[in-house]
């Protein structure tokens, strides 16, 4: 299950990420910036532009992924509940 957030990063939105994860981008685009202007490579830039993303969209499958077995555990949990209840009545 994909969320907006996720597909978001996925696409390279700025406005998906946190705070701190936004700052470091436009930290990097600024350093990006001022390495064109002076005519050398923005590799490193790019790079650690990239680096963010990978780590965001890691962290935000994780968090899905942990949302979606809570989720689960819940609906278990309450399927046992009424199973037990079910099995404990002697009415049927």
């Amino acid at each position: 299950m994909s969320s907006t957030r996720l597909r978001m990063i996925r696409e390279g939105h700025v406005s998906a990420l946190s705070a701190s994860e936004q700052a470091r981008v436009i930290f990097h685009i600024g350093r990006g910036c001022a390495k064109v202007v002076r005519g050398k490579s923005t590799s490193r830039a790019d790079a650690a532009v990239d680096a963010i993303f990978a780590a965001a969209e890691e962290r935000v499958a994780a968090e899905e992924e942990a949302k979606e077995a809570l989720r689960k555990k819940a609906i278990k949990d309450k399927a046992m509940a009424k199973a037990k209840k079910r099995a404990e009545s002697k009415w049927w």
